[in-house]
């Protein structure tokens, strides 16, 4: 019976349709795009670093702070895709509000570097504000 029941199990896991499967619209919201052209900003001006271009630095930092203000009112699909929120809902919503009013202020520091080191801790805080807002937020559009 047990030789019977495991691979059945198996079977039943590996062609069974995933429960958390994307959302239709993963990856194509205002938001998405934001997120996906700040990703690109990121490369930038980690460039711009690497080559110590302290203005380029500045001008990348001033089109995130644009792309910042931007998302900031936009409700990320892991919260909802419904224009009324719940109350936890809500409450998710403002931690992603807080969150971007973090990362908003490492900018502002990013943009007012005067040299490579303010600009690498900058660049830390950036990069650690990027992954928990990922980690809370970001949906897996593979599934």
């Amino acid at each position: 019976m047990k030789k019977i029941l495991i691979p059945v199990l198996l079977s039943t896991i590996a062609f069974s349709t995933p429960s958390m499967a994307a959302h239709p619209m993963c990856g194509k919201t205002e938001l998405a795009q934001i997120m996906d052209d700040m990703k690109d900003h990121m490369k930038a001006v980690k460039k711009a670093f690497k080559v110590g271009d302290m203005d380029k630095v500045s001008s990348i930092a001033d089109q995130l702070l644009a792309a910042v203000d931007n998302s900031y009112d936009l409700v990320p699909l892991a919260i909802s895709d419904k224009a009324e929120l719940t109350a936890d809902q809500k409450g998710d919503f403002a931690n992603y509000q807080k969150g971007m009013k973090y990362l908003k202020g490492a900018i502002e520091e990013l943009k007012a570097a005067k040299d490579m080191g303010a600009v690498k801790a900058a660049l830390g805080k950036i990069g650690k504000s990027s992954k928990k807002g990922h980690k809370a937020f970001k949906m897996d559009c593979d599934a």
